[in-house]
């Protein structure tokens, strides 16, 4: 498949989720991707001399599958092609980890690998706390290259630091719905899922592909929708890889703020813990009436972008506004981080991932409102503009979105997201001439030596 403009909107929304036989290592099709290196072994937990040959295995079994799924496709829809197999390795990492609740829940999730999930394997993995991960299976990819999950494994471990960063935002939680009640009278925070903060330390599959996701949503993202029972794994590592790498050089070149900020300063990896948590958050903003089927049926991109638009939008309002003086931060710094998270997001092009497209929505609406404004291709502006034009998006959102208007959703879509390209056209052709920056993993230490002497991953 040939390289794509990856800002050409109209031309590669008609391919969205469509790359289902794109085999190359980055997506969407280039050359000119840059390489940011992530060592993933310092967070590998130190085990059994028997660990980095089982992870290996791991990785035979699930890329067989990667391959076969594109040379075959998958008869079965989230079922693995030869479920035993990857079972079988697996339970033999599994096996490895030295505590109960680990070994079990990887059990578990080797029984759903091979025979399909249960309520009941649901429910105890929920109720097990992990300090070691272990998943395998049909695992989405990006929505805008291929609607189904494809082959993926991945392996983490606690993060004891960033967990606590989460564990002290919940303490919190009960703000979160009088903030939401005044931005809009009508609006309601739903039932959330469990949270971990891990570092990533195994990927596998289409998972070890560009870009790199830095959570999982579990089991929804394994093809099990509206279960009770759910949980995100949240990467901190690659999360702080990337927020250093391709954020804040960003953020230096096109970002003029009222506050000097430097991504690079630790407490924005507890600030990027705390903004995927409210952006989890903020995807369960609603009202009683909320529904998205209509916008589904007219027109489900523009839905799936709005969703995330929410989602943003919300959840970036709760950091800034409910926890970041009760846990010692400013607003100043979770809006700086917020707009580098937005360039991230844009430059990695338009029409080929939802969550790329929202943030561009977002940068046009506040350029259009005027809390941002334009000087050359810099973005300029002061933290409490942004944070005031945020609130009015929220209520507009609210308003069209999660009334269930399906025709004033869509309008806001048109209006302000990159179908109207000539609020963000300096940006863009800015972001045209850089490749866009993705995550290198770093897996020696699942190297192991074959019999002839070569090294095999």
């Amino acid at each position: 498949m040939p390289d794509t403009d990856r800002f050409d909107y109209a031309d590669n929304l008609t391919r969205a989720g469509r790359y289902r036989d794109h085999r190359g290592a980055f997506w969407p099709p280039t050359a000119s991707y840059r390489p940011i290196g992530l060592d993933l072994a310092p967070a590998t937990p130190q085990l059994d001399a028997d660990f980095p040959t089982a992870l290996a295995g791991l990785r035979t079994a699930i890329e067989a599958e990667w391959a076969g799924a594109k040379e075959h496709g998958i008869a079965v829809p989230r079922r693995l092609a030869d479920p035993a197999v990857t079972a079988a390795a697996l339970r033999r990492v599994a096996g490895l980890l030295p505590a109960e609740a680990d070994r079990r829940a990887a059990s578990l999730r080797a029984d759903a690998v091979e025979h399909g999930y249960t309520d009941e394997i649901l429910k105890e993995l929920t109720g097990l706390v992990e300090e070691v991960t272990l998943v395998a299976g049909q695992v989405s990819t990006w929505y805008g290259k291929d609607i189904r999950g494809l082959p993926t494994a991945f392996a983490c471990r606690r993060d004891d630091q960033r967990q606590a960063d989460v564990d002290r935002a919940l303490e919190f939680l009960p703000d979160v719905p009088p903030y939401l009640g005044r931005l809009h009278a009508d609006l309601r925070l739903g039932d959330l899922p469990a949270f971990g903060a891990a570092q990533l330390f195994f990927m596998a599959g289409e998972g070890d592909l560009h870009p790199k996701h830095i959570a999982y949503f579990l089991p929804e993202d394994e093809g099990v929708k509206y279960s009770p029972f759910k949980k995100t794994y949240y990467f901190a590592n690659v999360h702080r890889a990337l927020v250093r790498g391709v954020s804040g050089p960003l953020a230096a070149d096109l970002l003029t703020l009222d506050t000097p900020v430097d991504l690079d300063d630790e407490r924005f990896a507890t600030i990027g813990t705390l903004g995927v948590l409210s952006h989890e958050f903020g995807h369960f903003v609603q009202r009683p009436a909320t529904s998205f089927k209509e916008l589904n049926a007219a027109d489900r991109w523009a839905s799936v972008v709005l969703q995330e638009v929410a989602a943003d939008v919300f959840g970036i309002l709760i950091l800034a506004e409910v926890w970041a003086e009760r846990l010692a931060l400013t607003p100043a710094d979770v809006i700086a981080y917020y707009l580098a998270e937005c360039l991230r997001y844009v430059s990695r092009g338009l029409g080929h991932f939802p969550d790329s497209d929202g943030m561009y929505l977002q940068l046009s609406y506040l350029v259009q409102v005027g809390a941002l404004e334009t000087d050359g291709v810099r973005l300029v502006g002061g933290h409490s503009a942004v944070v005031a034009g945020l609130r009015s998006l929220a209520r507009v959102l609210a308003d069209f979105l999660l009334a269930g208007d399906a025709e004033l959703a869509g309008r806001l879509h048109h209006d302000y997201g990159p179908a109207n390209p000539a609020p963000l056209r300096a940006l863009v052709d800015a972001l045209r001439r850089r490749p866009a920056g993705s995550v290198e993993y770093g897996q020696s230490h699942t190297t192991i030596a074959t019999a002839d002497g070569e090294n095999q991953q």
